[in-house]
Parts: structure tokens; C-alpha cells; sequence
């Protein structure tokens, strides 16, 4: 056990006593949960940044640098020693040591819901050397170890001990730069600067994240001042932010893609029940119906590039062998008429309406693309709150999802959304569409330990080939490119990842 130093009341009154600069932020897309370990999800990822540190985290131009831990290294082929930093305190003022690693190891691979087993699935545990070093151990060799603990938020053992899951998701304890102080759902989320912060005292006393998810609200906030800083700035409203605000872009790792309903003979939202997404031949007529320079310079306004694969160039396991497939309605029929439905069939496209840019939009678009080859598709929009559930349960036959591989890995892509689902192993956590292809898992399970990078992108790439173009097991859209407009109070340069991480911004 450790002492506890401070009461949480006394240190948050501490850290939030003086608000000289308080940072307000429009965020399009709030948080799910204050749990950092139960949804893999760029906007709540983003939020938890500010509140919970990683053992390993990536700087702004992606690059690998200490967090909780001061070094790591392998001390074999499935030994990597990990030393901590010593003299950091949670935000309750307990001292951060050993055993928070090994509890949080424990809760981010095992507990139930945790919606990141598959980013540690190779690691087969974590051991105390001392208070201030673990031993992780692997299955096999792992050099995807640094990257993955770039995931692990860490969390204090001590507090957890006798709080229920339903608490812990309103009321965060970290070690990060910013002290939970409030979160109406819905409206606010506001923080204040952690004084004791081990890598130095933010430039914000206090930053508000408010959930603007509305784009002309969002917007209207930005112009009036009533915030300093939005992201997903609407592609329609550029040339307007551009005119009395800074606006700045960055080329994003998300890719937009549809997902099917790949196994079930009975798929519960097609008319008829009969699944015509098993058939192959109808998966890849929907790629070929698809207008996608369209949606990029209609609905994106040019910002978003087509996508070909899973993940875009910036991220390790590109291929540029991979192309899009032309547009093509006439082949589309053809194929349809081929898998036996000359006149199509009906089916219900889930799709969420406040969380990509333009999501419904898009959601739409694809519609009505698919109505010229006679699919008739009816748009079921809803907040990602309902959203997500719905279709990682794979209650969905056909929908609209989002993934960045934030840790510039296709890994991660093919881990969580591509291997067959294997709730034991922690793979497959959302394919939410169960497509399953044994020998692409094999390729998959066997570039997470291959240490020669070379071998190990040759079995990425032959994955992605299989799934992809043999298996057509989903239909990529495009890359999103991140918009963001901001005042001139503010320093901000944004990160790949998209993570609105306070502690790099500063004032002027």
C-alpha cells in the first residue's frame, strides 16, 4: 500500500487555486468515458491524454520519448526491463511506484471491458524488480513492445481498490498534466493544471473542453470567442474561419471504410434476412458502385484523400502496390447479376452522425451511389454513444466506421479490425463484421513477433493483400485530413494523432 499525501479535494483546491489563463477548446466529439481503458477511441483517447500518462508515449512528430518510464530495454528475446520515474505523485497525492504498473498491466489485459486486450496480447506478464522496475515478459519476440505501452494510461492501484467501474468513468486519477475537476456530460469537461507535474507546470491554469458536436454551434463558438481553439472544422466553413482565425490542416492516419456482415447466413437488418454480403462478389460490386472522388470533392471539399488500403502512407505497412479500384457502376451491376441479385436487394447502413467529419453525409452519399446499381440503403444515423456498442456487438449487417492507427503501426488496423474475433486473445476486439480468414490470421500473429522489419512488412502487406483484395473484407473511403481554426491567444501545432494534448500548447 502507499502513503497517501494528499486528499484528492486538497490537491485539486492546490492545482486550481489561481486561473490567470484558462484554455477553452470546442471539441467536435467528446469523450464516451474517463475510463482509459474501456474504449479505444480517438476522441476519448485525446481527452484522457491531459489526465492519465503512458509508460512510453510518442512526442509531436511521432517519435518515441519516456513517459512513466525513464528507459526501457530488451533484455532478450522476450525480456524487455522497464525503469520508472521516481518522485511522481497521482493526482491524490499518491506516490506513482511499481505496483500501479502491475495493477494497470492486470486491468488494461484482463479485466472484461477492456477495449485494448489485443494491444498487449503478446505480452505474457509484467513482474516487480523493485519499486521502480518491471520485468515484462513475451510470449515470443515482441518488437512492437514500445509502441503498444504507448496505449497503457496508468492508473493509481491504491484508489481503484474499492471503486466500482461506473465510478472510475466520472472521476479520473492520473498522474497527467491536468486534474479532473467536473464533466457534465453533454456540455463540459474542465480540468486544472497539475502543479506538482513531473515534466513541468502547464502553460494553462485551467483548459474547458466543450462538446460542440453541432458544426455551425462549433463554429459560431470560434468566431465569437466564446472558445480558442476547435478541431473538425467544416469542410463547408473553411473560407469563413480562414477570414479572422488562424486555420491549419494535417494530413490524418483515419481512414473511412464500410464494414459487412461476413458470416451469418440470416443477416438481421437485410430485407429477407438472406446475407448477400457473403457472397464476394457482391462486397466487391459495392467497392466498384461507390463514387469516392465525388464524396472527397463534394462532401470533403478536397479535404481527404481516397483510400486504397487499410492505413495511409504515413503509417508502416503501406503498400504501394494497393490501389483503388476505378469507379465502375456498369461492373457493379455486372458482378450483382453474377451473385444473383440483378435487382438488388434492400438493407438498413449504420452510421453514426457526430463523429467523422460529414459522417451521415457520407453515410448518404454511399446511398444514393448504391441506388444506381439498385441497393437500396437506409441510412440509420445515431450518436456515436449508441454507435459504437451497436456495431462492435455486431448487431449491424452493413455500416460506416472510422480507425487511425495512432501508433503509426498497421497493426493495428489488422489486430483489432481484421483478425478473426478472439475475445481470449484480445484480437478482433472490433470487427465487428466477423470477417475470418485463418491463414491471414496466422500472417497477422506472426508479424506481431517477427523482429526483422523487413520480413515483418512482407506479412503485412501479403495480409492486407488477402483481406483485402481477395477477400474484399471491407470498402475503404478515404483519409480524413484534420481541420483545426484557432485564435490568436494561443500557440497550437497539431499532432498526427489528432490528440488535442494541452500540455504542447501554450500562450502567447
Amino acid at each position: 500500500m502507499k502513503k497517501l499525501g494528499l486528499t484528492l479535494s486538497l490537491f485539486v483546491l492546490f492545482a486550481s487555486s489561481s486561473f490567470a489563463a484558462t484554455l477553452n477548446l470546442g471539441v467536435a466529439s467528446e469523450a464516451i468515458t474517463l475510463d482509459p481503458y474501456v474504449q479505444n477511441e480517438t476522441a476519448t483517447s485525446s481527452t484522457l491524454s491531459n489526465i492519465f500518462d503512458t509508460l512510453i508515449r510518442f512526442d509531436a512528430e511521432y517519435q518515441l520519448i519516456p513517459g512513466l518510464a525513464t528507459s526501457w530495454k530488451a533484455l532478450d528475446d522476450t525480456t524487455w526491463e522497464v525503469k520508472l520515474r521516481k518522485g511522481v505523485t497521482f493526482h491524490n497525492g499518491n506516490a506513482f511506484n511499481a505496483d500501479d504498473i502491475l495493477f494497470s498491466f492486470d486491468r488494461f489485459k484482463n479485466w472484461e471491458r477492456s477495449g485494448f486486450k489485443g494491444k498487449v496480447s503478446a505480452i505474457d506478464k509484467v513482474e516487480k524488480k523493485d519499486d521502480y522496475t518491471v520485468v515484462f515478459t513475451t510470449k515470443g519476440p515482441y518488437p512492437l513492445f514500445p509502441r503498444k505501452m504507448t496505449y497503457m494510461r496508468i492508473m493509481d492501484d491504491d484508489y481503484c481498490a474499492d471503486k466500482t467501474p461506473e465510478y472510475l468513468g466520472t472521476h479520473p486519477v492520473g498522474t497527467g498534466p491536468y486534474v479532473f475537476e467536473k464533466w457534465i456530460k453533454g456540455a463540459t469537461l474542465t480540468l486544472n493544471a497539475n502543479a506538482k507535474y513531473w515534466a513541468g507546470v502547464p502553460s494553462f491554469d485551467r483548459v474547458v473542453f466543450k462538446a460542440l458536436t453541432n458544426d455551425s454551434t462549433r463554429v459560431a463558438a470560434i468566431l465569437s470567442n466564446e472558445v480558442d481553439l476547435i478541431n473538425r472544422v467544416p469542410v463547408k466553413d473553411i473560407n469563413r474561419v480562414k477570414g479572422s482565425k488562424n486555420f491549419i490542416q494535417k494530413p490524418g492516419l483515419r481512414l473511412i471504410y464500410l464494414q459487412m456482415d461476413h458470416p451469418r447466413a440470416d443477416s438481421p437488418y437485410v430485407t429477407g434476412k438472406i446475407n448477400p454480403f457473403a457472397d464476394i462478389r457482391v462486397r466487391r460490386a459495392i467497392y466498384y458502385a461507390i463514387n469516392e472522388d465525388n464524396i472527397v470533392k463534394y462532401l470533403m471539399n478536397g479535404f481527404a484523400k481516397p483510400a486504397g488500403q487499410f492505413q495511409p502512407q504515413a503509417v508502416f505497412g503501406f503498400d504501394d502496390s494497393i490501389k483503388r479500384v476505378s469507379f465502375d457502376p456498369a461492373k457493379a451491376k455486372k458482378l450483382l447479376a453474377e451473385a444473383g441479385y440483378p435487382n438488388g436487394f434492400e438493407v438498413v447502413m449504420d452510421a453514426p452522425n457526430n463523429r467523422y467529419i460529414n459522417d451521415e453525409q457520407i453515410a448518404q452519399a454511399v446511398a444514393a451511389d448504391l441506388a444506381k446499381v439498385k441497393i437500396k440503403v437506409k441510412v440509420n444515423a445515431m450518436p456515436k454513444s449508441a454507435y459504437f456498442p451497436k456495431v462492435n456487438s455486431s448487431d449491424s449487417s452493413f455500416n460506416m466506421l472510422g480507425w487511425s492507427n495512432s501508433d503509426g503501426d498497421a497493426s493495428s488496423f489488422l489486430d483489432a479490425c481484421v483478425h478473426t474475433y478472439d475475445p481470449d486473445k484480445g484480437y478482433g476486439r472490433y470487427n465487428g463484421g466477423r470477417y475470418s480468414n485463418a491463414e491471414v490470421d496466422r500472417l497477422i500473429e506472426e508479424s506481431d513477433v517477427m523482429i526483422d522489419q523487413v520480413e515483418r512488412l512482407k506479412l503485412m502487406k501479403k495480409a492486407q493483400k488477402i483481406a483485402l483484395q481477395d477477400d474484399q473484407n471491407i470498402i475503404p473511403l478515404h483519409y480524413q485530413v484534420d481541420l483545426y481554426a484557432f485564435n490568436n491567444k494561443i500557440n497550437f501545432t497539431p499532432r498526427i494523432d489528432s490528440h488535442l494534448y494541452v500540455f504542447e500548447m501554450s500562450k502567447k
